[in-house]
């Protein structure tokens, strides 16, 4: 009996001993499936074998310029399956702090819209981190990015000039209404406004330049009735850097009964709204010198190429255009922009 029971347990260990040195599988279920599906925006770093992380850092939207940048990132990040991190803040210390968390977070390459110059401080820890940095339309003081993706800004102001100076036959008074808190790239724009003034149209006058400390329409509402109470009669145009203010402008410019008296005003942007603004007052010029919001998907689909070990020119500076009544619509259908895109 004793051997039988020793013979048992013999068989007994030898059949736990095999099921030991057997791997268990997994079960087949969707949560062990691995994904196609580009990054959730988790803020976990990408496991090996997987693509380096990618940092997007943009202002929220103060203006649905911005709003289309944001748009843009993300979709673009999507569709080109990045891994990538998405943050998007309300002003420059907010910002500064995600900055710090995406250097963190082991970011490879970090594409940055700054709310302004002041972040160039945060700017820096990215390069002396290591992490290549491509800079989106907003400069960064003496922080050099790896990579810079704008329009230029400055032969916006050019363009604003030139389009004035044809609508008042090259000779008025003029003033200028501008954003100097969206940092350096709004005045390029009046400095471009200010030099082609004073080398090519002697006999247009600048009255005055006015800041606005935003964007908004209501913004713009408000510091034009400053302007025309100010100025009671006798300006002719208005040099704008931006088209949402200069939704404002026109709209005080129009409850004052002035919109006889001034008869043009310049913009930037692309805005459809703006343009929706340019075929209700047919008795002012409005136009909008600009480059679209959805070049931001030059800047992300740059890190991608990166990342592929793809190479590029340090300064992507895309060319803007004088857009009116005449020729926006063209230029949306060229574009691909359709009314329900986000600017």
């Amino acid at each position: 009996m004793r051997k039988l029971l020793a013979i048992l347990l013999c068989v007994v260990l030898a059949v736990s001993f095999a099921a030991c040195g057997q791997k268990q599988q997994p079960a087949d279920t969707p949560g062990n499936t691995p994904s196609d599906s580009p990054s959730d925006n988790s803020g976990d770093k990408p496991s090996t074998g997987e693509k380096g992380l990618v940092g997007i850092s943009v202002p929220e939207a103060p203006t649905g310029w911005v709003a289309a940048v944001q748009w843009a990132a993300d979709q673009t990040a999507k569709r080109l399956g990045l891994n990538y991190k998405l943050l998007v803040s309300a002003d420059e210390n907010t910002q500064a702090n995600h900055i710090d968390e995406l250097i963190q977070l082991g970011c490879e390459i970090i594409v940055l819209m700054p709310h302004n110059d002041t972040l160039g401080t945060a700017a820096q820890k990215i390069k002396d981190a290591g992490i290549t940095l491509i800079n989106f339309d907003r400069t960064l003081g003496a922080t050099e990015p790896d990579y810079y993706v704008a329009g230029d800004n400055y032969a916006m102001g050019v363009l604003g000039a030139e389009y004035i100076a044809e609508k008042l036959g090259g000779k008025g008074k003029v003033v200028i209404a501008n954003i100097p808190a969206y940092g350096e790239i709004f005045n390029q724009r009046v400095n471009g406004f200010r030099d082609t003034i004073k080398e090519k149209y002697p006999e247009i006058e600048i009255l005055q330049e006015y800041g606005a400390e935003n964007g908004a329409p209501e913004t713009g509402l408000r510091i034009m009735t400053d302007i025309l109470t100010a100025y009671p009669s006798g300006i002719d145009g208005i040099y704008s850097t931006d088209d949402e203010l200069s939704i404002g402008l026109i709209q005080a410019i129009n409850e004052a009964g002035r919109m006889g008296e001034i008869k043009v005003i310049t913009g930037g942007g692309g805005s459809q709204a703006y343009f929706k603004v340019m075929d209700q007052y047919p008795e002012m010029w409005i136009s909008s010198q600009t480059y679209d919001p959805y070049m931001m998907i030059t800047a992300v689909e740059m890190a991608a190429g990166l990342q592929e070990g793809k190479t590029y020119e340090k300064k992507v500076i895309i060319p803007p255009k004088n857009l009116d009544r005449t020729n926006y619509q063209a230029w949306l259908d060229e574009n691909g922009i359709t009314p329900d895109a986000p600017y």
